[in-house]
């Protein structure tokens, strides 16, 4: 359920539906909250949610994702993205700078590093850098 499609509703924008087939896999198999092996499932709904403007809808996925894997910096960078849209400025510098550390420590991925380093400084600045655009190109696959 967590692979198939409830991850093909998130990436096509049906968040509702998305988090509707969490919701049933949760009542059929309570563990997939606290198995770590599920943290990449919960943090696709998280984005899916986050990049499609309907965040309200899957904080309880962001945060599922943290706490099965705090040290996952894809989770972390997916859950600054709902910190930020939801106006907790100062979470959202802590996720991204914890997404930027392990960036830099485990895939140097340059692009990566460079966007969410912007990201921080318009944050500190007071601007909003996540417009309907750049929202669109973080989309899952």
């Amino acid at each position: 359920v967590l692979h198939g499609e409830g991850r093909n509703l998130a990436r096509q924008g049906d968040v509702a539906g998305a988090v509707a087939r969490f919701e049933e896999a949760l009542a059929l198999e309570p563990t997939i909250a606290t198995d770590s092996i599920y943290s990449g499932a919960w943090n696709r709904l998280c984005r899916a949610g986050v990049t499609w403007n309907q965040v309200a809808l899957v904080l309880d996925a962001c945060e599922t994702a943290v706490k099965l894997a705090p040290d996952d910096g894809d989770i972390r960078d997916s859950h600054g993205l709902a910190r930020a849209l939801t106006g907790d400025v100062a979470g959202a510098i802590e996720d991204f700078g914890f997404a930027v550390q392990r960036a830099q420590e485990f895939s140097n991925r340059a692009d990566f590093i460079e966007s969410r380093t912007a990201w921080i400084a318009a944050l500190r600045a007071g601007e909003y850098p996540f417009d309907a655009a750049t929202l669109e190109r973080l989309r899952p696959e």
